[in-house]
């Protein structure tokens, strides 16, 4: 079988993880890095192949790759995608899609227009407990759907790492969000939303936390609790190395006959020593044998199979808006202190 052959644009922290990712597949190949950070392209194309660019276009111009991984920072998709389209290159594109509906609409154009594979990288559709009370919900196993609780709070150092440019809502919630829509796939009528102010806005300039509630037109319920105001003691420990930090992590489904509880934050593993308590990433993207698995490569595995073998993502440019919706409501909601209609 002939190597399917990736590029990637953005070679950032997530573009670093999906590369080696994807590199790992026995069937993809990775021919070229770009960022408008040369050195940082060079750095990963030195570590899984391929040629560095700061161009972009050039970068297509001259690899002519089957597909794409975009993880630029996310008021900068639509130029890449739609590059990569018009190059007849299938798009694996990070969370969230956009910034805004209407390059969220563009870039799925783009794509459609194109006759090429759109996937928005939710990573948790791929991570097994996630995946599981979706299929229970699905079924029936708790009766008709009522609510969802989600809580995703990570650390300040988070914040610190992204300096002030995007919030917590528009980085992180919208996994939660996605989640939420994909186990409940009823329209939403309205959103709600409040934002704290704490010392991460006073540094940094962006809220703490947020709450919103989103109801749905059958008067289910979905509520998110998002931040990043974790003390940088959470997950600061130097030793073991492979142990990656993760933040505090729940989902709570209510239905009609039954309730599903899922805690992700010990992950069944944890110790203690003089740094203090410790609990590690093991489910998105550790490290086995110096190899990446976890949702992370069941994503990336998933996008390529779609490509290999002409079939349509788990997650589409159509799921992809539905929560950037939501998100942008919520964002809207903050800022005007009201309750928010959709569609918007």
């Amino acid at each position: 079988m002939q190597d399917i052959t990736f590029a990637v644009i953005g070679s950032g922290m997530m573009g670093g993880v999906l590369t080696k990712a994807a590199s790992e597949l026995p069937y993809v190949k990775c021919v070229a890095t770009a960022d408008v950070d040369l050195t940082r392209a060079q750095k990963l194309a030195s570590q899984h192949g391929g040629n560095a660019y700061q161009d972009f276009h050039a970068m297509l111009d001259i690899e002519k790759p089957d597909a794409v991984i975009i993880a630029t920072p996310e008021p900068y998709h639509l130029d890449p995608v739609k590059a990569a389209a018009a190059h007849g290159a299938h798009v694996f594109l990070e969370k969230p899609m956009a910034t805004s509906l209407a390059d969220a609409d563009a870039i799925t154009k783009a794509c459609s227009d194109a006759h090429v594979k759109l996937m928005i990288g939710y990573i948790l559709r791929f991570e097994i407990s996630y995946a599981m009370i979706q299929s229970a919900v699905a079924e029936g196993s708790i009766g008709k759907f009522l609510s969802a609780y989600a809580r995703r709070m990570t650390s300040i150092s988070e914040a610190r790492r992204l300096g002030g440019r995007v919030s917590p809502l528009t980085y992180i919630g919208v996994h939660d969000i996605d989640q939420i829509l994909w186990y409940h796939p009823v329209p939403v009528k309205s959103v709600y939303a409040k934002a704290l102010k704490g010392r991460v806005f006073e540094e940094l300039g962006t809220f703490d936390s947020a709450w919103l509630m989103m109801e749905f037109e059958d008067g289910a319920l979905g509520v998110h609790e998002v931040g990043w105001c974790l003390p940088e003691e959470w997950a600061k420990w130097q030793s073991p190395t492979s142990w990656g930090g993760f933040g505090d992590v729940r989902m709570n489904v209510t239905g009609t006959q039954g309730n599903l509880f899922l805690d992700f934050t010990p992950m069944n593993l944890y110790g203690v020593n003089h740094e203090g308590w410790k609990m590690p990433d093991t489910r998105h993207w550790p490290s086995l044998h110096n190899k990446t698995i976890g949702s992370v490569k069941l994503e990336v595995e998933h996008f390529f199979e779609c490509v290999l073998n002409n079939r349509t993502p788990l997650v589409t440019g159509e799921d992809g808006r539905r929560s950037l919706e939501v998100m942008l409501a919520a964002e809207q909601s903050i800022a005007e202190g009201k309750k928010i209609n959709l569609p918007l």
